[in-house]
C-alpha cells in the first residue's frame, strides 16, 4: 500500500523504471487534463474540465518521472463495495513501458485500502485489464448511476466500450453495486427514449 505521497508502487523486474507513483497534486491537475484530451478527441475516454479535475483530484494516482507527469488515472468510489477505474491515460513517449500498469495496481491498492470489494472499468483495452487479474463484465449488470455521465460522449446513447472488472473477494453472481430500486441509480433508457446498449464482448481486445 502507498504509505506516504512518494511510495513507489512495486512493479514485475521487466516493468522497473525510474519513475514513481503518487497521489495527484492540485499542480498536476493542468498537465493531467493533457494528458486525457487526446484520449478524449479519440473517444477513449470522457473530457473532462479543469473544473471536473480539481473537484476530483483526490481521486487521482500520477506516474512522475522527474518532474513531468507522465501517466494519470483515477479511482471513483461509487458504493460500498463498488469503485470505478476512470481517465487512465499514459504520454504517448512512455506507452509500453509499464507506467499504466503501475497507475492502475496503485489504483487497485487504494481501493483496497478503502475496502472496496470490487473494481470496474469501461474500456476499448480489454487485453489490459485482463492482464491485472479483471475479467470481462456484461455492461447490463452495472448500476444505471455509471452512466450518468455518458451524456458527455460522442457516442452516447450507444455504448460500445467493454465492461471489466475485478473482485478482492467472491461475490454472488448478478447485478453489481447499489439495488437497482434505490434513488440514486439513474435509470437512463427510461430517461432517454430508445437508449441502448451494444452488445458485451471481448472482441475490441
Amino acid at each position: 500500500m502507498n504509505e506516504s505521497p512518494s511510495s513507489t508502487v512495486a512493479l514485475p523486474e521487466a516493468e522497473r523504471a525510474e519513475w514513481i507513483i503518487r497521489p495527484a497534486e492540485v499542480g498536476d491537475v493542468p498537465r493531467i487534463k493533457e494528458l486525457i484530451d487526446p484520449n478524449a478527441l479519440k473517444g477513449a475516454m470522457l473530457p473532462k474540465t479543469l473544473g471536473e479535475l480539481y473537484e476530483s483530484v483526490r481521486d487521482f494516482q500520477v506516474g512522475v518521472d522527474g518532474d513531468r507527469v507522465i501517466a494519470v488515472g483515477a479511482l471513483h468510489v461509487l458504493w460500498e463495495d463498488l469503485a470505478e477505474i476512470r481517465s487512465l491515460a499514459v504520454d504517448e513517449e512512455f506507452q509500453g513501458r509499464g507506467a499504466g500498469k503501475a497507475v492502475t495496481r496503485a489504483l487497485l491498492e487504494e481501493a483496497e485500502r478503502l475496502r472496496v470489494g470490487r473494481v470496474f472499468a469501461l474500456t476499448y483495452a480489454t487485453r489490459f485489464f485482463t492482464s491485472l487479474g479483471f475479467r470481462v463484465l456484461d455492461k447490463n449488470l452495472l448500476p444505471r448511476k455509471v452512466w450518468s455521465d455518458c451524456i458527455h460522449c460522442h457516442k452516447f446513447p450507444i455504448c460500445d466500450e467493454v465492461a471489466v472488472i475485478y473482485d478482492f473477494r467472491p461475490f454472488p453472481e448478478g447485478p453489481v453495486g447499489p439495488p437497482p430500486e434505490l434513488p440514486q441509480v439513474i435509470d437512463l433508457q427510461r430517461l432517454v427514449p430508445g437508449l441502448r446498449f451494444a452488445p458485451t464482448t471481448s472482441e475490441s481486445e
